[in-house]
């Protein structure tokens, strides 16, 4: 193809015929620009199909991260509505007068005692951040949306660490120095995880009148039903946090799922 234009070039010359020659160098110059011009157009499409396959990519993996959160955020709703309820029990209930109504009221402060921390599931989130690849992500509204998320996240960790502080001042330090502690749980031997619980009958009957009286000294003591009180407003609040995340992030896959089939 070049000898075909050389030799072209070369006989316009040889007859001295300058201005067919200056309109056919014009000519090629115009096919040499757009040869340039489709070459750029392709190796543009070619970027922009990369850039798309490595969009829709991440969006898939942001879509499991937060179908994963789905199940995680309803069962904290869950774990934290149980805990207010547990507390609504303890504060509205007659002081334990029995062996049986202490197990009871021990089962119930056990499960307001317990404490586990919201991990969130967005793992794909943060990559996006540190290697600096979220402008992949053209759609303004996911974008924006996982960011709105990360807020409420935060909100989350918040109302967590406030909530810690006063379970240690009004629950768990009290509780401590002032009552036996873990009774319904067998501590003969350790285990894999929580330790076995026991009945009434494993329990010698000289330790009855103490518990008893542990149980009456708890429902009757301002400080600790002071902090049952804040338990159950703060555990009622995060469960409201964690129902409220759950319908933002089922929004937010039908949004990213919208994206990565058009």
């Amino acid at each position: 193809m070049i000898k075909f234009f050389r030799s072209i070039r070369q006989k316009l010359l040889s007859e001295n015929k300058l201005s067919k020659y200056l309109l056919y160098a014009i000519g090629e110059i115009v096919l040499v620009v757009i040869g340039i011009l489709i070459a750029l157009q392709i190796n543009n499409q070619n970027e922009a199909r990369k850039e798309r396959a490595k969009e829709v990519n991440y969006l898939k993996n942001v879509k499991t991260d937060l179908q994963s959160e789905l199940a995680n955020s309803a069962e904290f709703a869950a774990y934290h509505f149980g805990k207010a309820e547990a507390c609504s029990h303890l504060l509205n209930s007659a002081a334990p007068q029995t062996i049986e109504e202490v197990q009871l009221y021990t089962d119930r402060y056990e499960q307001v005692f317990i404490w586990d921390t919201f991990v969130p599931n967005n793992n794909t989130f943060k990559e996006l951040l540190s290697s600096g690849n979220l402008s992949l992500i053209k759609n303004d509204s996911i974008k924006n949306g996982l960011l709105e998320l990360e807020k409420l996240y935060a909100e989350i960790a918040t109302g967590e660490f406030h909530m810690r502080r006063e379970y240690e001042v009004y629950l768990y330090d009290i509780n401590i120095e002032n009552t036996l502690a873990l009774t319904f749980f067998d501590l003969s031997e350790p285990a894999y995880g929580l330790p076995g619980r026991i009945g009434i009958d494993d329990i010698p009957k000289s330790l009855h009148g103490k518990l008893i009286a542990d149980a009456q000294w708890q429902h009757n003591n301002q400080t600790f039903t002071n902090g049952l009180r804040l338990a159950f407003m703060n555990n009622s609040y995060i469960s409201g946090l964690h129902k409220n995340l759950t319908a933002y992030v089922k929004g937010l896959i039908q949004m990213i799922e919208e994206e990565i089939n058009r």
